[in-house]
């Protein structure tokens, strides 16, 4: 994936990948449900996600803190630039915040969940995709690398430990699932060595099995969570 320029979805990945990613049904279904109008991605990077969401039909806003990545996610919807811990929006103004791949960067995790649970509906959805530290190989490579892409690792996490964080800070999860036990290599091997997406059928397969024998090994996770229905901690 080149980060220089705008990410679009569907363009960089051949479609067998997606069927290994169970999150997009569940997103879709979430995003485009009567009433969220307002969709907030929180570390939109260079728009990938928000190009999704237009294809859905969608017209998302995106909020990042990094000044080059903000220009080019714009291509797909207004940005901000802005940081997860203070976000620029009124209390109960967001339908929908999207995280994905963004909150185990973020310095204060409580802060920013606060901040979530602040700007969505009561009503709202915050839909959640993490990396979980349940797969060996992805506490080995945390240790080998702590930086990724140019952001710092601040907090680790297990899926259940994750479930637990978010039940604290005030919200009740309505959906949650690991997957990728190996898949995760796949998102980031052909980028580097394109040719190896010749490949991607035969690995599909492969994680097909992984999923039905280890499941709990998973790399990736995805939550739905909604505002809880008592004060804010």
């Amino acid at each position: 994936m080149d980060y220089r320029k705008p990410v679009v979805f569907g363009e960089n990945w051949s479609p067998s990948r997606y069927r290994v990613l169970p999150y997009f049904a569940v997103e879709k279904v979430e995003l485009t449900r009567p009433g969220a109008r307002r969709i907030l991605d929180v570390g939109c990077a260079a728009g990938w996600n928000m190009s999704r969401f237009v294809q859905y039909g969608c017209r998302p806003m995106g909020l990042d803190v990094v000044p080059e990545r903000v220009k080019l996610a714009r291509a797909h919807g207004p940005v901000l630039l802005a940081s997860g811990l203070q976000l620029p929006f009124a209390n109960h103004s967001l339908d929908v915040i999207y995280i994905q791949h963004v909150l185990h960067h973020i310095g204060d995790v409580q802060q920013a969940l606060a901040e979530v649970r602040r700007c969505l509906t009561p009503a709202g959805t915050l839909f959640l995709v993490e990396t979980v530290e349940d797969n060996p190989i992805i506490r080995w490579g945390r240790k080998l690398y702590p930086v990724w892409l140019g952001d710092a690792i601040n907090a680790p996490f297990t899926f259940a430990g994750l479930q637990t964080m978010l039940a604290e800070a005030g919200f009740q999860v309505a959906q949650a699932q690991q997957y990728s036990v190996l898949f995760w290599l796949w998102e980031i091997l052909p980028d580097q060595l394109p040719f190896m997406e010749k490949l991607t059928p035969l690995f599909v397969r492969l994680e097909a099995l992984l999923v039905r024998l280890a499941r709990r090994y998973s790399a990736h996770c995805f939550v739905v969570a909604r505002p809880g229905t008592g004060e804010a901690p």
